[in-house]
């Protein structure tokens, strides 16, 4: 006889920001779970708090939310929460994340007191507890935004006429595991496999989070993220110009993305495009810049000059890009985009300004005295003012009095 045990542990969605709801609601379950089996009379005292069929109020009905029956109750919930609420909250928003969550478990605590009122009145006065209605809701959304994503399981097969333990992973779509997780929870209801289940609250949270879902629009979100998912899996199968046109089908409709004109950027530099590659990096760089996502603009500088050599930005931007990398304490990244700007830009007023900031974060902040003197030496070449010359020539004496402190005596 065989028995499978699969749980979801993960998706392939990406999570670009720190889901603070959802981590908050995890440490609230624990923290209510905790406090009540450790302070006398609590597990008592929960009766009165918890949700039933007999006297429905709206307080009861979400303090039930964050209350379970048992560890294994408790777990079970903050693993489906922790595999399905951080990519959702990253999307939606944390204020329609946690409105959709507490919405989901009320009005489907409302549906299973109405089941038990029509089906089972013998059983009004037991509690209802258990977040099970608001992650089946986040379930419902899930399948709305982010239908495309796939779930990782793991699963153990235990052969028990051979006392043998087979742990396994897998990965399925979110559609499929979804659909076989509530059809597992349809059998299970008709078999009276597991009564102390609320079934109803379960699908009727599934479907109030796929409506919720609709209703905000977010099919048609899930629709435009679906073309970055199939280029990310077209891309590591190496099929470039179909991951390429599947970015190019999301920057028609999204074209102020600068992340995914970045990733049109890569494509196109595999793909032996390397003037539209440095076009959409200026781009993206630009609006980086323009969203003061400073960080972002000095890794796409930077990646652009290592991908495609000798492209550069315009003046404004490359300058821009040299003052960001600065504030951000990247001193060797800064050093290198004023010294392009000089270079590339030399008939410009700050052209010499630019050079002479490079040479001194060189010399102060990177402890590069020869670099320092070679543009110190370059500087010198060009027509400067009194002044500014006179500046030069000063640093550039103190450059290679150290330099000279430090070569190896004859």
């Amino acid at each position: 006889m065989y028995y499978f045990y699969w749980l979801p542990i993960g998706t392939d969605a990406r999570i670009p920001r720190t889901p603070w709801v959802t981590w908050t609601l995890v440490a609230a379950n624990v923290f209510v779970f905790a406090a009540m089996h450790l302070t006398p009379g609590a597990v008592a005292a929960s009766y009165g708090w918890a949700f039933k069929a007999a006297h429905p109020t709206i307080g009861s009905a979400l303090a039930s939310l964050f209350l379970h029956a048992d560890p294994l109750h408790l777990l079970g919930n903050l693993l489906f929460l922790s595999v399905f609420g951080p990519a959702l909250e990253s999307r939606i928003g944390w204020l329609r994340y946690g409105i959709c969550y507490l919405a989901c478990g009320w009005l489907s605590n409302l549906a299973q007191a109405a089941a038990i009122l029509a089906w089972i009145p013998e059983l009004a006065a037991t509690p209802i507890v258990g977040a099970s209605g608001s992650i089946s809701g986040l379930m419902g959304l899930f399948l709305v935004r982010l239908y495309f994503a796939r779930l990782r399981f793991a699963s153990m097969t235990m052969l028990l006429l051979h006392g043998t333990v087979r742990p396994t992973r897998f990965t399925l779509p979110a559609v499929v595991g979804i659909a076989l997780w509530f059809g597992l929870t349809i059998v299970q209801a008709i078999a009276e496999e597991a009564p102390e289940t609320a079934t109803v609250a379960h699908l009727g949270g599934a479907l109030l989070g796929a409506t919720f879902g609709l209703a905000m629009g977010l099919a048609a979100e899930g629709r435009l993220e679906h073309h970055l998912a199939r280029a990310k899996r077209q891309s590591e199968r190496g099929a470039w110009f179909a991951a390429l046109g599947e970015v190019e089908a999301y920057l028609a409709q999204v074209p102020d993305d600068p992340a995914v004109l970045a990733q049109a950027a890569r494509i196109q530099r595999v793909t032996h495009q390397e003037a539209q590659a440095a076009a959409r990096f200026r781009e993206a760089i630009r609006l980086w810049l323009r969203r003061g996502a400073l960080r972002d603009a000095c890794d796409g500088y930077e990646e652009m000059k290592r991908l495609l050599g000798a492209v550069t930005l315009p003046p404004v931007e490359l300058l821009r890009v040299a003052r960001a990398c600065e504030e951000l304490g990247r001193s060797a990244d800064a050093s290198r985009a004023y010294e392009a700007y000089g270079r590339r830009y030399p008939e410009r007023q700050a052209a010499s300004l630019a050079l002479l900031k490079s040479a001194e974060i060189e010399r102060r902040l990177l402890n590069n005295h020869g670099r320092a003197r070679y543009i110190y030496d370059e500087l010198l070449r060009r027509p400067l003012s009194d002044s500014t010359r006179e500046l030069v020539e000063e640093r550039r004496n103190a450059t290679m009095n150290v330099l000279r402190n430090q070569s190896p005596a004859a």
